[in-house]
């Protein structure tokens, strides 16, 4: 079942990044009503990009909090 979590995990952290930066290109491209750009006009679409960007670090956090990197006790002898 680690497995399956881990691969839920990593799809889950793609289509959050792949989310996140359309909706930061929807808010960089904005415009208002009369075609004129604002980016003002389309801060729900920054919020949104936000959003995604933090569902996408809670699953990269999610990966590594769930595979520690043990370091083993490396004996050396003569």
């Amino acid at each position: 079942m680690k497995s399956l979590s881990d691969v839920f995990a990593w799809v889950v952290g793609g289509l959050a990044t792949v989310f996140a930066v359309w909706q930061l290109f929807l808010f960089l491209s904005a415009r208002d009503p009369n075609n004129v750009p604002d980016i003002m006009y389309g801060v729900t679409h920054l919020w949104w990009a936000i959003a995604g960007a933090i569902v996408a670090i809670a699953s990269v956090v999610f990966l590594f909090v769930r595979h520690p990197r043990i370091q083993e006790e490396i004996h050396v002898t003569k």
